[in-house]
């Protein structure tokens, strides 16, 4: 394979393992929000399921667009979440049942951006190593150009640039007149 070939094929792995690192940090990036929210609701749960005996529990729900509801819960007994079970499909969950839920799906999660951090980092080894060589092959190539070589080549001149012999008449030193010497 020819280095101009070879370093043509480097730079397109370079830019497709810089794009591919992008995206896996965008989706670190998205991950890290969803396990900011499980972390969240997590400490909603245990601070509602650690509530004292028969104290009420006033809160205001977010339901979008800046509304919320005002949420009221007395009694003894442990209250009740909608979770989401999957497909669209919510069930009613006692809260101590909601918190292992949002436990395990932020384990989940949790493993899930273990792994992309991981193919982030063998992605940039994998990108540092493929920069490298291309700067390396780079360099030699353009050594290469830049040195002599033991038979140089003729240089090319442009068409318009190449004397043409066509029986050209000669002309006198000081412009294109005749002289009497012609």
């Amino acid at each position: 394979m020819d280095e101009r070939t070879q370093l043509q094929r480097l730079a397109q792995e370079v830019e497709v393992l810089r794009k591919r690192l992008d995206e896996i940090n965008l989706r670190i990036e998205q991950v890290d929000a969803v396990l900011a929210e499980h972390t969240i609701t997590e400490t909603v749960l245990n601070a509602l399921a650690g509530r004292e005996g028969g104290s009420s529990i006033s809160t205001h729900l977010p339901i979008g667009s800046g509304i919320c509801l005002p949420y009221v819960h007395e009694g003894d007994e442990e209250g009740t979440a909608l979770v989401d079970l999957g497909s669209g499909i919510f069930g009613e969950r006692p809260w101590s049942d909601a918190k292992t839920i949002t436990e395990e799906r932020r384990a989940d999660i949790q493993h899930l951006r273990d792994e992309l951090k991981e193919q982030s980092n063998i992605t940039e080894s994998t990108l540092g190593e493929a920069a490298q060589t291309f700067n390396k092959l780079a360099e030699q190539l353009k050594k290469a150009k830049s040195s002599p070589s033991p038979t140089p080549e003729p240089a090319e001149q442009p068409e318009e640039a190449q004397p043409t012999r066509r029986g050209r008449k000669r002309g006198s030193m000081f412009g294109g007149d005749l002289t009497l010497d012609d």
